[in-house]
């Protein structure tokens, strides 16, 4: 007995190994913008590496609210990450500027969760806030508000979650092995003068 995929299905199916190849060149062109940005190889992981938490929040709210991943949660989980990553890159351009200004490693990634920390709830709990009609809709047409109801909730829930207790965490980490390897290359440079 075999089975063969038709219609839509069968396009999704063939479809799938482009949108992996899309999706993975778009992460390198965000990394490379946000390494021209931070003028950093390391810092822009800290931010990138944050925004799994939405998603993985946003999935898991899809599956508790039997939610089907369509077109709807799809543009649910991009505007997720849009609003997770302007938040980190809020925080970790704070936290590099209280680095420049002379505050010690982690007191800088400490200052920034600090300071940023109201902006980001405010931010968070407005889009939550927000999304709730939508999650709770019915009627004609509630399947999609209710998916990317779902969704942002899910995500910013999580996501604004594990961005506060990570960030700050990986911007110490990644910073320190971006001044590790700025003064291994000025000592280079003055061994080899």
């Amino acid at each position: 007995m075999c089975f063969e995929f038709g219609g839509i299905t069968r396009e999704e199916s063939q479809s799938l190994g482009r949108v992996i190849l899309i999706f993975l060149i778009c992460i390198v062109f965000i990394y490379l913008v946000m390494v021209a940005l931070y003028e950093s190889l390391f810092i822009p992981l800290a931010v990138m590496l944050s925004v799994p938490f939405g998603l993985a929040g946003s999935l898991l709210f899809a599956k508790l609210f039997g939610v089907e991943n369509n077109i709807y949660m799809q543009i649910g989980m991009v505007m997720l990450v849009g609003l997770l990553s302007k938040t980190a890159i809020l925080l970790t351009e704070y936290a590099s500027q209280a680095r420049k200004e002379g505050l010690s490693l982690v007191r800088a990634a400490l200052s920034s969760a600090k300071v940023r920390l109201r902006p980001i709830l405010m931010t968070s709990l407005t889009m939550i806030i927000g999304m709730l009609p939508l999650m709770f809709a019915s009627g004609v047409g509630a399947n999609g508000s209710r998916t990317i109801g779902v969704c942002v909730v899910g995500g910013m829930l999580f996501g604004t979650l594990g961005l506060l207790l990570t960030v700050p965490v990986l911007f110490v980490v990644f910073q320190k092995i971006q001044e590790r390897v700025r003064k291994n290359k000025s000592l280079l440079s003055l061994g080899s003068k």
